[in-house]
């Protein structure tokens, strides 16, 4: 069986916020509630990749909704919050660099979408990488509070050599 393109991918998580988008209740924010909204999260993205720097998966643990479902570039599938736990054991230690770039942000009641990219130059081993990331997580307001519900993540190719 082939594998679907990044594309396709995209398209398909794209498809999923929007249907999760519709299905909220609450209707369009004022450019303050999203402006908190998105600075809320922002502030919760870093401190998933931060502690993951730390070599432990506990803030994102803590971030994530109980329907969490995601699929980062390496898994074969999309997994839950106990695939999660697992990828404890891959991050290698704490040695990890990156740098976070936002680009988009997007919500409807208690939805939102945040675009980034994220630069790895080292492992959690110290071993030096250039690996640039594309990622998408989708929040959920649960109780007041944001948690990641959802996500994809793809490696950013790479250009190719003339």
């Amino acid at each position: 069986m082939s594998r679907p393109s990044p594309f396709a991918l995209a398209c398909g998580l794209i498809l999923l916020g929007s249907a999760l988008l519709s299905a909220t209740s609450a209707g369009a924010q004022t450019a303050d509630e999203k402006t908190k909204a998105q600075a809320e999260i922002w502030t919760k993205e870093q401190s998933v990749y931060y502690g993951r720097a730390d070599g432990n998966m506990n803030n994102y643990m803590q971030a994530t909704h109980p329907d969490y479902m995601a699929w980062p570039p390496w898994a074969e599938a999309p997994f839950g919050a106990e695939g999660l736990k697992r990828t404890q054991s891959t991050l290698g230690g704490d040695k990890e660099k990156l740098a976070m770039e936002f680009k988009d942000f997007t919500m409807n009641g208690d939805t939102a979408l945040i675009y980034y990219k994220t630069h790895r130059t080292a492992l959690g081993d110290g071993t030096p990488v250039d690996q640039v990331y594309e990622n998408i997580h989708v929040w959920k307001r649960d109780g007041g509070e944001w948690k990641v519900m959802g996500g994809m993540a793809r490696e950013k190719a790479k250009p190719k050599a003339p």
